[in-house]
């Protein structure tokens, strides 16, 4: 091979071709790699990947900070609805996992008594996780939603292999308390975060939700976060929500409708409170229902039925016609009319009393809910006049509610038929939330208040306002002194001159409204239903009279035992003690109140003599005795308050006689066959005047008294 001589002063080298070209190769070389990691420090590409981002992904990490979902509260901050941290119980039983499970046996002991399943069904889990080889097992519903003290009992157990996953769960203290009002919310699509699923919880969803911070940091090859890496974006809570339902109203409410459903089992409940004046809802509830936190009842009704259930209302829907027929002239109480029937058109509609009541004045015909009397002043209004006062009150058209899709309901006003059907509450559709609206007008001069349930939303960091709930004027749908001689008019309608509907009177307060009672769409022939009692019965009432505070509407349909009971007493199991509780819980003055004495406590006097009885000695109070002995083995109410003129059911020992009820009101009579555990039938309405049972007669459980009522009180 040839070489290359070089002179380095006075010493030659020699250098081979070969070697000279390695050497260059390796110059070249170190150009090529010193030349790339310029590129790249300049570039920061490689085949168009950008390598800074491929470094960040490798080494950067994000984690997800979850928003706390904002409360719903009742109006005085009682919790309806919140966020609440529990645990998910999982028990590792790889034997490989330094923590594991060692004793299946004593392991499962302990759990049994911490959540709601069966020792051997416990053990029976672990040992399967074992045979299988699984890492870990878990036991279903009932580990999970386990609470702080749950977990920190089983902790404090020593037994190994626990595991607990922190959920966030939305929590409903009360259960089946407005839970079509409030809705739920639950995890949803895969996702961990809560979301509304009905109701409130839906409807105002993003704002409950908030926003879900983040924290970014950097993490090295061995998975130690660099130092002051992490960058820090918290999470914004939903805001808070008031609402204006009052959760002891609600607690009466929903007793109300326990009550009504296991004593008629129907197929549809409701009822709202609300207040007259400013418009706000006190409390709504309906069967069936469901309990969000147990999700008991599920999915046997979607339908908010305060806002959402179309139907037609019936007779109640005649205090609009009333009113319409004031402002435009054309009501005289004193002008008379022939009742019975109406001509339409070659078709013949009759009154619920087909033969009538003969040639009565309207202010009768009113209380006797006459169809044909409600023609006959859609004619004298006009039409076109009446379905424009429909329209005015709210009629045909959403409320505007907190919640999306309210349906507008339908005036059908397409043909004659229709027209003289609607008079009467047939044919045309409304919702309840629409009844109530309409009626504030009557109430309020003829200004009709927009109804409402949410009283305020504010951030839960600085509280400020988001939403101010406030009582709104919809309109002036009537002059006032129309709607005042409504109101007379209806105030009338309750235990007048004709005794009707008298099963609504209060011992303590004048209570005015209307009552219905509307046939029902078959839904598979068409037409109406037409077998005995299968309607929706409903009573639209207000109270006091004179200055009314409260407003209740209450409706059941087909009612599947006890049907006549609808047709004979109508709703008053459920409106009575509703609106009674609702008005002695508020203060409201009674009829009698200053009339002379005052409220009294009772206590519990069981097993005391009967002189110990402190109400039993009140000349206000009434007290029936039971029972030929001095000790009181029961009495009712109990540990509750005793109005004035109130009734004092006693129960002592020795036999039990049948005591004197004649004066007693159709509600006191009631009331006395619950506590006696006696089978009460009754007749008429109003008070007592005959029993048969006579005074003084042994009585027991198998006792049956039947009573006969007249509107007159024969203790007056």
């Amino acid at each position: 091979m040839a070489r290359i001589r070089f002179k380095l002063g006075d010493k030659t080298k020699r250098l081979s071709v070969g070697a000279l070209l390695i050497y260059l190769g390796i110059g070249v070389l170190f150009v090529c790699i010193f030349w790339q990691f310029s590129y790249l420090m300049i570039v920061k590409t490689l085949d168009d990947e950008d390598l800074v981002a491929h470094g960040q992904d490798k080494f950067s990490r994000s984690a997800e900070m979850e928003a706390e979902r904002g409360q719903i509260t009742d109006r005085e901050g009682n919790v309806l609805a919140s966020d609440m941290e529990s645990y998910r119980l999982a028990l590792i039983t790889d034997s490989d996992y330094p923590n594991h499970v060692t004793d299946p046996e004593k392991a499962a002991e302990t759990l049994a008594g911490v959540i709601d399943m069966e020792q051997k069904d416990i053990e029976a889990r672990i040992k399967e996780g074992i045979e299988k080889e699984q890492f870990q097992v878990e036991f279903g519903r009932e580990g999970r939603d386990l609470s702080y003290n749950q977990k920190k009992t089983l902790e404090e157990s020593g037994t190994a292999g626990l595991v607990f996953v922190p959920e966030t769960k939305r929590f409903y203290p009360n259960g089946d308390f407005a839970s079509h009002l409030i809705g739920y919310a639950e995890e949803s699509g895969g996702s961990d975060e809560l979301s509304g699923q009905m109701g409130l919880e839906r409807a105002y969803d993003d704002v409950l939700s908030g926003q879900d911070g983040t924290i970014d940091y950097t993490q090295d090859l061995w998975g130690y976060i660099v130092p002051n890496s992490d960058t820090v974006k918290p999470p914004q809570g939903g805001a808070n929500m008031k609402l204006t339902i009052d959760s002891n109203i609600q607690l009466y409410l929903e007793d109300s409708l326990d009550t009504m459903e296991e004593h008629f089992e129907p197929e549809e409940l409701f009822a709202v409170v609300a207040d007259a004046e400013s418009g706000e809802i006190l409390a709504s509830g309906q069967r069936p229902s469901f309990n969000p936190r147990t999700r008991e009842g599920f999915g046997n009704s979607w339908l908010n039925m305060l806002y959402q259930y179309s139907f037609e209302p019936g007779s109640t829907f005649k205090v609009f016609g009333l009113a319409a027929a004031i402002a435009e002239g054309e009501y005289d109480p004193d002008a008379t009319y022939e009742s019975g029937s109406y001509d339409v058109n070659g078709h013949t509609i009759y009154d619920w009393q087909k033969e009538g009541w003969g040639n009565i004045t309207y202010n009768q015909g009113m209380q006797y809910s006459s169809n044909a009397l409600m023609m006959l002043l859609q004619d004298k209004v006009g039409e076109d006049k009446m379905l424009e006062y429909y329209r005015k009150f709210g009629f045909g058209e959403p409320t505007g509610s907190e919640f999306p899709n309210e349906p507008s309901g339908v005036l059908a006003w397409d043909n004659e038929l229709q027209r003289k059907t609607t008079a009467f509450g047939q044919s045309s559709t409304v919702t309840p939330i629409q009844m109530i609206q309409g009626m504030t007008a009557i109430l309020n001069g003829g200004k009709m208040k927009k109804p409402y349930v949410v009283d305020e939303i504010t951030d839960p960091d600085t509280g400020e306002v988001i939403h101010d709930g406030k009582e709104t004027v919809v309109r002036q749908v009537i002059p006032k002194e129309a709607a005042d001689k409504t109101q007379e008019e209806i105030n009338t309608f309750v235990g007048g001159s004709e005794d009707h509907n008298s099963q609504y009177l209060l011992d303590d307060y004048e209570v005015a409204g209307k009552s219905g009672t509307a046939q029902i769409i078959d839904p598979e022939g068409g037409g109406y239903m037409d077998g005995d009692y299968e309607f929706l019965t409903s009573f639209l009432g207000y109270a006091p009279e004179d200055d009314p505070e409260v407003i209740v509407y209450y409706g059941i349909k087909l009612a599947s035992k006890n049907k006549s009971d609808t047709w004979d007493y109508g709703v008053m199991h459920g409106f009575n003690p509703l609106m009674e509780r609702t008005l002695k819980y508020l203060e409201v003055e009674g009829a009698d109140d200053g009339a002379g004495g005052e409220a009294v406590e009772v206590g519990d006097y069981t097993g005391q003599p009967l002189s110990e009885a402190e109400p039993a000695a009140e000349d206000t109070i009434q007290t029936i005795i039971t029972g030929d002995g001095e000790e009181i083995v029961d009495h009712y109410p109990k540990n509750d308050t005793l109005l004035p003129y109130d009734t004092f059911f006693v129960k002592t020992d020795g036999e039990q006689l049948m005591p004197d009820l004649q004066g007693l009101s159709m509600r006191e009579a009631l009331m006395f066959g619950e506590f006696m555990g006696i089978d009460v039938s009754v007749e008429g309405e109003g008070f007592i005047q005959e029993q048969s049972v006579k005074p003084g007669t042994p009585i027991d459980e198998q006792t049956s008294l039947e009573l006969t009522l007249s509107s007159n009180d024969p203790n007056d």
